[in-house]
């Protein structure tokens, strides 16, 4: 009995901030970016009213939406991306109380969304903007965090809990066949996931609560190579949430919080010097 205090402490400051993040030590300040070959330039930071984790970006009819998790008050929100104003909020499921990663499935006419709970071993799962929710088991079990969609597998930032945890990105169909994949170069507990295409593979962008850098890692098919990292590009962060990359205009936007306890939705363009951007249409047709 004399050791619940400590863990009681232990869990309130883990889960204070309504975030998901379980590491109760801060990464920050104690590993530097390793490549000089990755520029990540801030282009907008927009200071936001709402809790804003994970991220997608919606595109169609030539609206350009962003989608972020508001577990707090319970909604996806949508947000424009030129503006980085609200426009419209789809409920979550009551059940999905811990929900921090969003995703749909780049399907305009038969759109389906998929967000996963960090308390849950479930996705959650609507074809009807939020009227109804349906849920498939989750292969992470309740680690999983940022999510995005290919065109063809998802994927999600996740952990392998063990005798210590082991950082890892999830490649899967859900419902069915998954795929972990080990990135030790991340030292820190993941938050945000992306992918876009570079060169004729995929890239894999993955943040960290608390270690403030982006983690590049090139998928051809079959294997997940370290690219390099990068820092974050504002020198306030105190937590980072969500990523999503935007196909017309070929930037980043991503969440974060900051020292002042303020939650922003950010928008950055990259450089990768080693590697050459191509299109969705390019690399769905190599795979």
């Amino acid at each position: 009995m004399k050791y619940f205090p400590f863990l009681l402490i232990i869990a309130v400051l883990s889960f204070a901030d309504n975030d998901g993040c379980t590491g109760i030590s801060s990464g920050a300040g104690s590993y530097s970016s390793d490549s000089d070959d990755i520029n990540l330039t801030l282009i907008n930071d927009w200071v936001m009213a709402d809790l804003v984790l994970g991220l997608d970006v919606f595109q169609g009819s030539g609206i350009t939406n962003i989608l972020a998790v508001d577990k707090a008050d319970f909604f996806v929100r949508i947000y424009d991306a030129n503006t980085g104003i609200l426009t419209d909020s789809m409920p979550l499921d009551p059940a999905n109380d811990s929900c921090f990663g969003v995703v749909w499935n780049n399907d305009i006419v038969n759109d389906t969304y998929y967000k996963n709970d960090w308390w849950k071993s479930n996705f959650f799962f609507t074809d009807d903007f939020g009227a109804t929710w349906t849920t498939v088991p989750d292969p992470s079990g309740w680690e999983g965090r940022g999510m995005d969609f290919d065109g063809t597998d998802y994927w999600m930032a996740s952990l392998t809990i063990i005798d210590q945890d082991i950082i890892n990105v999830t490649r899967f169909q859900p419902g069915l066949v998954y795929e972990t994949i080990n990135i030790p170069e991340v030292p820190t507990q993941p938050s945000g996931l992306t992918v876009f295409p570079i060169g004729s593979n995929l890239c894999v962008a993955v943040t960290a609560y608390l270690t403030h850098f982006i983690y590049f890692y090139e998928w051809d098919g079959s294997t997940l190579t370290f690219i390099g990292s990068a820092d974050c590009p504002a020198s306030n962060v105190a937590s980072s949430y969500g990523l999503a990359y935007e196909e017309t205009s070929g930037n980043i936007f991503w969440t974060y919080k900051d020292n002042s306890y303020a939650y922003h939705l950010a928008e950055f363009s990259f450089e990768m010097l080693a590697l050459e951007q191509t299109s969705w249409g390019d690399i769905k047709s190599s795979f």
